[in-house]
């Protein structure tokens, strides 16, 4: 008898963001092994775009329940993307630089504060769990297991409420990131937390995480089982994208960048540098970056005197962004390794391994040997850069840029062998069947 999944994710397709990629293609690939899929999902938001290859990955669920959030939830995130709209259209009116930075500075706070109050702390949140609680409740005997993507917490209540009415669910917890970060650590003593660690998680029967870094936390109070399945890529997602020949020796890097953590300067100081020396010329290079935090990537492009050679694209949809990486030369990765945040492994490394370019990966923190670094070395795909390990590092890279950009220069292939035997096990559909070993091996 086919096996019913019910699967709670308040970002799923058809949202352009990065939470709603990994969840959609589990979905689609348990699909093509056979299972009966529900999805419980949220409504797109006004601040939201649509994601075209996730849009069409809509077709492999039975069964689809969005839900609609309060007036005032919408009110709120309508008035989050007037916010951003006004800014960016009002500083591009301003006649000085000055008046853009102060402008600027001043709808980037409201912004922030937008989505620290409505969204981090749950409003925006709990205005869609409590309606999609009661859906949950109704149709939790119907299935036979509840895979809950965390975050936001919402998918962790759902769960919750799916395993309370229906006992004999199997409820797996998949978690993208920490369950403690810079913005929610604040309530990391709040009685919330406590409740959600020991009580709620505690009636999950596994524990999945993308990297070690985001389960070692339960490692003292979760009495179930744990096991890392990362995030992955899906080779249908670029069949039939155009690949031109660019024009330059372009570096593209897509995504957010996290201040003070992710941090391209060590590549504007190296071109820089190959510059200043006569080893690459300026108008020859291009730096690209496809996300929401142009200021970020400005600011540590200005500290070299590399804006010139930077394009910001803002943040645009799926489709457009692995256009762009396809005709890049090198594709640039930012993360960070620190005590107490380790195993950071970003879902965009896993998507520039179906890319197939050549990875400059740089990590700032006081830790060497991440597992990113680890990761890129097995999978032969490029270098990295760590500040913990700077001094050997640096000319390391810079010897790499410079080897590139002359085989570049002369018409020649870049030099990349990757192992691909590597890389291939993370094509979503061999990860999917982690889950399926798991949910097969449930009683």
């Amino acid at each position: 008898m086919m096996k019913k999944i019910l699967i709670a994710a308040e970002y799923f397709a058809p949202i352009n963001a990065i939470p709603s990629i990994r969840v959609t293609k589990i979905a689609k690939y348990l699909k093509l092994n056979g299972y009966y899929i529900g999805v419980v999902s949220r409504k797109m938001r006004y601040n939201e775009i649509i994601d075209p290859f996730l849009q069409n990955d809509l077709k492999y669920i039975d069964e689809h329940i969005y839900i609609c959030e309060s007036i005032i939830s919408r009110f709120i995130s309508y008035i989050y993307k007037l916010l951003n709209i006004s800014n960016s259209k009002i500083i591009i009116i301003s006649k000085t630089k000055h008046l853009k930075i102060i402008l600027s500075k001043i709808f980037d706070n409201l912004s922030k504060t937008f989505n620290l109050y409505f969204n981090t702390l749950f409003l925006l949140t709990k205005s869609y769990s409590k309606r999609a609680s009661k859906i949950v409740k109704k149709i939790a005997m119907a299935y036979d297991v509840i895979i809950t993507s965390y975050g936001p917490f919402s998918a962790i209540n759902l769960g919750y409420i799916a395993k309370i009415n229906n006992p004999n669910l199997l409820w797996i917890i998949d978690i993208r990131d920490p369950l403690y970060n810079d913005i929610n650590t604040i309530l990391k003593g709040n009685n919330y937390y406590n409740l959600l660690k020991n009580k709620v998680i505690g009636k999950a029967d596994i524990i999945t995480g993308v990297s070690d870094g985001c389960i070692e936390e339960f490692n003292n109070t979760f009495n179930g089982k744990m096991k890392v399945i990362y995030n992955g890529y899906d080779r249908e997602d670029i069949i039939n994208l155009e690949k031109k020949i660019n024009n330059k020796f372009s570096f593209t890097y897509a995504g957010a960048l996290y201040k003070d953590k992710s941090d391209l300067s060590i590549i504007f100081k190296i071109l820089n540098e190959l510059i200043i020396e006569n080893k690459i010329c300026k108008d020859k290079v291009e730096v690209n970056y496809l996300g929401p935090h142009e200021k970020f990537f400005f600011n540590q492009a200005d500290a070299y005197n590399m804006t010139d050679i930077c394009n910001s694209f803002g943040k645009v949809n799926r489709k457009d962004s692995l256009k762009i990486q396809l005709n890049s030369h090198i594709l640039l990765l930012a993360s960070w390794n620190n005590i107490g945040e380790t195993g950071v492994v970003t879902g965009k490394f896993l998507e520039y391994m179906m890319i197939n370019k050549p990875i400059i990966c740089t990590i700032t923190g006081n830790l060497p040997n991440s597992q990113l670094k680890q990761m890129i070395k097995t999978a032969n795909n490029g270098i990295t850069w760590e500040q913990a390990n700077d001094e050997k590092d640096y000319p390391a890279i810079k010897e790499y840029i410079l080897k590139q950009y002359e085989r570049y220069i002369n018409n020649l292939p870049l030099i990349f062998e990757p192992n691909m035997q590597y890389i291939e096990q993370f094509n979503y559909n061999n990860i999917t069947k982690e889950f399926i070993k798991i949910i097969e091996e449930f009683n």
